[in-house]
């Protein structure tokens, strides 16, 4: 499935925000922006049965497609019960873990529960204290331009709106 929003594909768990009274499917970057605006998240399952589709055909023109590729790091979607596992299965308290990485305990607990996904910088953290793999680093690929030939694309938001920052 794709983000209604950006159009990238979505990996693991995708997010439902509320943007002026419309529910859209998000991505983890698209939800982040207003955070304020998630009010769930889709599971792979759920969304197997898909949502409307908004076609148009694409112009003919001569531009020629330039491939670009990202390279996308993102937390795994079961981070918490992985680190509470490693943690222990070495034998650390919170307390401990949360000095080991510079971390308040409370940051841990949360962590621990869900309730807080780690930024990128803290899971690597985690992954070196705890010996555990917690970060997905994926090339996402995006093209550019328009090819010739009346073929379909898929309409998103974030092909129509411009955001403020």
């Amino acid at each position: 499935m794709r983000c209604e929003i950006c159009g990238v594909e979505i990996r693991g768990t995708a997010n439902k925000v509320v943007i002026d009274g419309a529910t859209l499917i998000a991505c983890r970057k698209c939800a982040m922006r207003n955070p304020s605006a998630v009010v769930g998240y889709v599971s792979p399952q759920q969304r197997s049965g898909g949502g409307p589709r908004y076609t148009v055909p694409r112009r003919v023109s001569t531009v020629r497609r330039i491939p670009r590729s990202t390279i996308v790091e993102e937390v795994v979607d079961d981070y918490a019960e992985r680190i509470r596992e490693a943690r222990e299965r070495m034998g650390l308290t919170r307390e401990v873990l949360a000095a080991m990485v510079g971390e308040k305990v409370s940051t841990i607990r949360r962590i621990e529960s869900g309730r807080l996904a780690p930024t990128i910088q803290l899971a690597r953290k985690l992954e070196r204290v705890l010996k555990i793999k917690l970060v997905e680093v994926y090339e996402e690929g995006e093209e550019y331009g328009y090819g010739e030939g009346e073929e379909e694309f898929e309409l998103t938001l974030g092909d129509i709106v411009e955001f403020k920052e």
